[in-house]
């Protein structure tokens, strides 16, 4: 374990311009992380130095000596937002109070070259100096690298500041879903994940709503209708053309064909009616066929049992002959067996009479059932045979009806001067062609045109422009309507192929999550669950991360909420939250300032454990953990760092003797 001490001299107050680093070695890291960071006169130090290990960084150190300090240096230094550390909402007081101004460095480790990033923090203005590399630059250009890096500060699963510890369990499941996708996620999940909401928006906005009609009413040829929209309440019309003028040359008796097709209409009904019936009768006939398999099987089951019946008594009687050798006995072995045999033989002869008789009944119902079912059957044939009767009545009175028709079309032949042998003319034969086929629709049509014809009025030249406007109108309206419905087909399937690129990975990444968390709270004899929450699959911007724990055998599990647990259960299940993303983390480093406060001492305990082992790592990202107090005797790892804050007039860390302060600290432990 690697101690560093970290000094803060607050004698020095005219020093307002010096350096805070915070970072590890150049040559360890494969990912951004900090490797040093300079701060002047910030907030608590005139002049410090911190350096901190590849992996695991406790920061340690009593209230006020300024490790919070530090944090608020590395999000200041970062381009983050004051907002986010909760202590002031100007960058100027964070600078070391009685200086005008203040300075951050941090170096990130970067391949090809470290990353440099300085800010001069003037109290005056509360403006600020950014440098990158040394060069003076835009804050936009700090932002743009430290995004490329994949530091997120804003972001409470990767920068975790003591007054925003709260915040986590505040946090809705939408936001802790999408503050997750960025922090440990591929790249392209959140941009997928946007992609979907927007699309989604777009999808309503397009979506076609079914409206009611309000109005019908005809000009010459054509019949206009008037709707309400139920989605925007707004009004719309449409046109259709009146189809035209058309000739009925014959006439029929349509209240005895209507009757007739009534008459098909039944005995076809009775038709499907009996084809029912006989697949009934047919299912019926299959379950007795499998009731009778059930039987079968049952009477070989019981000459199973009676088989191994016989294997017992062999066994009894093994048994008894076993006991006559028995000497001394006061008990009379053969006449308990034969009344226990006696007992077995009346009760095996009970089961049989039983089975016996219920075996008859069984095959007497069965029978009964059978000759009712002949007897329906009988019965649905007789009524098969009366509907081909009737069937064929109703074709004789068809054949009749053509013959009638054919006695017309000649009559109307002789009226029109046309020979018999005639074909109609083309305009009569389309006309005649167009006519519907069915008394009912001849009737509709007819009660149209007289619709049509009461409502028209003759037509002015007004009419004529307002008819050709509107038309015109329509025509838009449709081509506009048809390229939204093209635009909304082309939305549901970029939804589609969005969708099936977003939600798989990230199904399996809350899994590797959850499974993470879930050992984590096993290991602490307690339960937790991370899952993947939405009502609506479709709502992409209601999907969200659920937490669930439990911290009492005698409880169920309950979502993480800022009410229901204690301040030290959110504090626990934040902080495994945490470690179960460590892993899969993407971004180069996390900060958690004071996050153990609240905690029971074996709750915390267990979590300290958990994250020495996980975050010490060497495939895991750098991580710091900031805390006032640490427990004694707890399990430390050579790949952690620890680095103590102190502060006073006379401590220099040139002047730190670090061997000798642990041998007079084991002197005196020896001597107590």
């Amino acid at each position: 374990t690697r101690h560093t001490h970290t000094h803060t001299d607050r004698s020095i107050s005219h020093r307002c311009f010096s350096t805070l680093l915070i970072g590890f070695s150049l040559l360890l890291w494969k990912t951004a992380g900090l490797t040093e960071t300079s701060a002047l006169c910030h907030r608590t130090y005139s002049y410090t130095v911190v350096r901190p290990g590849p992996n695991l960084n406790m920061i340690v150190g009593a209230n006020g000596t300024g490790k919070s300090s530090i944090v608020c240096a590395i999000c200041l230094g970062l381009a983050g937002k004051t907002a986010l550390l909760g202590r002031g909402d100007k960058v100027g007081l964070y600078v070391k109070s009685g200086c005008r101004k203040g300075f951050v460095e941090i170096e990130l480790y970067k391949q090809g070259g470290n990353v440099v990033i300085s800010r001069e923090i003037h109290v005056d203005t509360n403006q600020s100096v950014w440098m990158l590399h040394g060069k003076v630059c835009s804050q936009k250009i700090v932002e743009e690298e430290v995004k490329a890096l994949h530091i997120q500060v804003s972001n409470l699963c990767q920068f975790l500041p003591q007054d925003k510890v709260g915040e986590f369990a505040k946090m809705t499941k939408p936001d802790l879903l999408e503050a997750t996708e960025k922090s440990v996620g591929p790249p392209e999940m959140y941009a997928y994940h946007c992609k979907l909401r927007n699309f989604r928006t777009k999808e309503r906005e397009l979506e076609v709503i079914e409206e009611p009609y309000l109005k019908v009413f005809y000009t010459a040829h054509e019949r206009y209708i008037v709707k309400r929209s139920f989605y925007s309440n707004k009004i719309s019309t449409s046109n259709s053309a009146v189809n035209p003028s058309q000739y009925l040359a014959i006439t029929v008796d349509a209240e005895g064909k209507q009757q007739l097709e009534q008459q098909m209409k039944a005995c076809e009904s009775k038709l499907s009616e009996i084809d029912e019936r006989m697949s009934a009768l047919q299912r019926e006939g299959a379950a007795l066929a499998r009731r009778d398999n059930e039987l079968l099987s049952e009477k070989k089951r019981l000459s199973e049992l009676k088989g191994k019946k016989r294997q017992l008594e062999q066994k009894i009687s093994t048994k008894q002959d076993s006991l006559r050798q028995t000497e001394n006995s006061v008990i009379d072995l053969k006449k308990i067996e034969e009344e226990t045999k006696r007992k077995i033989e009346a009760v095996n002869s009970q089961k049989v009479a039983i089975l016996r008789a219920n075996l008859t009944m069984e095959k007497v119902h069965l029978a009964l059932k059978t000759v009712g079912l002949m007897a329906e059957k009988a019965k649905l044939e007789n009524s098969c045979r009366e509907g081909a009767t009737e069937l064929k009545a109703t074709d004789q009175v068809k054949v009749r009806l053509t013959e009638q028709c054919k006695g017309l079309l000649k009559k109307a032949k002789s009226v029109c001067r046309m020979q018999l042998n005639e074909n109609l003319p083309e305009d009569l034969h389309n006309a005649f062609t167009k006519l519907p086929d069915t008394l009912a629709e001849i009737d509709a049509m007819l009660n149209e045109e007289h619709s049509r014809a009461e409502f028209f009025t003759g037509l002015s030249e007004q009419v004529v422009e307002d008819y050709n406007r509107k038309e015109e109108e329509i025509k838009n309206l449709e081509k506009e309507l048809e390229e939204k419905v093209n635009a909304l087909n082309a939305y549901r399937q970029n939804i589609s192929e969005a969708k099936e690129r977003w939600l798989n990975p990230l199904k399996q990444l809350v899994e590797k999550i959850n499974e993470k968390f879930s050992d984590f709270f096993r290991s602490m004899q307690c339960a937790g669950e991370v899952d993947l929450h939405f009502e609506n699959e479709d709502e992409y911007d209601k999907y969200g991360i659920r937490i669930r724990v439990k911290f009492h055998s005698s409880t169920q599990l309950h979502e993480l909420t800022p009410h229901h647990q204690s301040g030290g259960e959110r504090s626990v299940s934040t902080m495994l939250y945490l470690m179960a993303l460590q892993e899969l983390n993407r971004c180069p480093f996390r900060v958690v300032d004071e996050i153990n406060q609240g905690m029971d001492p074996i709750n915390e305990r267990r979590v300290f454990d958990i994250v020495v082992r996980t975050a010490s790592r060497k495939s895991t990202s750098q991580y710091f953990f900031i805390t006032p107090k640490l427990l004694q005797n707890l399990k430390y790892v050579d790949e952690m760092t620890v680095l103590c804050v102190h502060n006073g007039q006379t401590v220099s860390p040139d002047q730190w003797d670090e061997k000798k302060f642990v041998t007079r600290r084991l002197k005196r432990t020896a001597r107590t």
